[in-house]
């Protein structure tokens, strides 16, 4: 009974331990991927700083700041033989606000918002490049599950016939050529099953790692939501849907917009500076006669108040440099942008031509192979009749083998060019 306890322990322990993560669907997948992704969680720190960021200039560069000092000195003479120590502590608290800075303090807020943008941004687009990792693995997984089938299917059939024409063999009604060809054919398909079945491991585990879900873990996925053809929208319409929700123009767009107000911030070296500040001050001497230190305080309490005045003569360039250094920055800013414009036409465009062409690739690819299982078909019954001999059927089975090859690659060629398309159109979530 207690032994039955414990293995019930250890089993209940072990399920806790070891999730299951059965019939994932593709949505599940980048669900979970964003999820567990430790590089997003590393990319929404920097969502944190630049919030700060944005703290420290609305607040810090405008509001008046206040510091406490506190001074213990001694002064003396080595050169005089009766010089006596004088020690001295002093304490005080000062103030400084800025007045007028030339717009430098203007221009660093609208900077700041603008970076705490594109670091929201920047996350956004990490979850972007992580859903098309997931997908195309996702896609990978499942071309390879259907090219295991098909193995399967034809190393059975190569079996099959094997067995048959053994018989044969012993019957004296086949030749030892033709059963040295119908088990180079079963050991032609053994092999292809076993690359296909370990290209499936590795693709499983590709997807594993990238949900970032336990090695122990029950894991599988299920098919993808459609798997039917269906005609490509034109160029105009998707590069407009692209357009709207692309993550990278909307960077650029306001990487523009912090450059420009860098070169605010670098003008504003031209204009003088205002500033206000203030302090109050007293201090102690210990050689004093009297100790009442708190007199002494009292009397040495001291204020100051000031208004001044900045202002740039010369600076040998300086200024002039930031500013040609932060307008070189707005320029490179404006050609990123422009490539960024290019390279999503070229992409869409690319995209769409070629989902279009697996589309048609699929259509024809399908009715190919159908017609070659036909044949197959036919040409197995013709050699269990004695009317084909088996080099003419494994030729008919290596010609239905291809056909299998182009018809898997045309179907998941088109179903990874349509979620891609879905996924920069912005009809699948990041």
């Amino acid at each position: 009974m207690l032994l039955r306890l414990i293995a019930l322990s250890l089993l209940l322990a072990c399920e806790i331990f070891a999730q299951r993560y059965e019939d994932l669907t593709l949505q599940n997948c980048i669900e979970i991927a964003k999820k567990n992704s430790l590089s997003l969680a590393s990319a929404k720190l920097s969502e944190k700083t630049a919030e700060s960021a944005l703290g420290q200039a609305r607040y810090a560069a405008r509001l008046p700041d206040l510091r406490g000092n506190i001074s213990q000195s001694v002064a003396g003479s080595p050169l005089l033989e009766d010089s006596k120590k004088r020690y001295a502590l002093g304490v005080g608290i000062s103030s400084s606000m800025p007045i007028f800075t030339g717009g430098k303090i203007y221009h660093s807020v609208n900077r700041a918002e603008h970076n705490k943008e594109i670091a929201t941004l920047n996350s956004d687009a990490a979850e972007r490049n992580l859903s098309e990792q997931v997908i195309r693995t996702y896609i990978q997984v499942w071309s390879l599950i259907e090219s295991e089938i098909s193995a399967k299917a034809s190393l059975a059939l190569s079996k099959r016939l094997l067995a048959r024409d053994s018989i044969l063999l012993k019957a004296g009604s086949t030749t030892s050529i033709d059963i040295a060809l119908a088990f180079a054919q079963v050991a032609s398909d053994s092999l292809n099953l076993l690359q296909t079945q370990s290209n499936l491991t590795q693709s499983y585990t590709a997807l594993r790692q990238l949900l970032e879900i336990p090695q122990n873990s029950s894991f599988s996925v299920s098919p993808p939501d459609s798997a039917k053809s269906e005609t490509t929208e034109n160029y105009a319409t998707l590069l407009e849907s692209a357009q709207k929700n692309s993550i990278d123009k909307k960077i650029d767009s306001l990487s523009v917009l912090a450059a420009k107000e860098a070169v605010g911030i670098a003008k504003s070296a031209y204009y003088p500076s205002v500033s206000l500040s203030g302090s109050l001050s007293s201090g102690f001497h210990w050689e004093i006669d009297d100790p009442r230190y708190q007199k002494q305080l009292k009397n040495g309490l001291g204020y100051s108040a000031s208004l001044g005045i900045s202002i740039p003569i010369i600076d040998w360039g300086a200024a002039t440099d930031g500013v040609l250094q932060a307008q070189v920055s707005e320029e490179r800013a404006q050609i990123s942008a422009l490539n960024t414009q290019k390279q999503l036409e070229n992409t869409i465009e690319q995209l769409a031509l070629q989902v279009e062409t697996y589309r048609l690739q699929w259509e024809v690819s399908t009715i190919q192979m159908e017609a070659q299982k036909l044949s197959l078909e036919r040409s197995v019954h013709q050699h269990e009749l004695g009317m084909l001999d088996i080099s003419s059927l494994v030729q008919q089975q290596t010609i239905f083998n291809s056909s299998q090859v182009k018809h898997n690659q045309a179907k998941y060629s088109y179903l990874l060019g349509n979620l891609l398309l879905d996924l920069y159109t912005g009809n699948i979530s990041r």
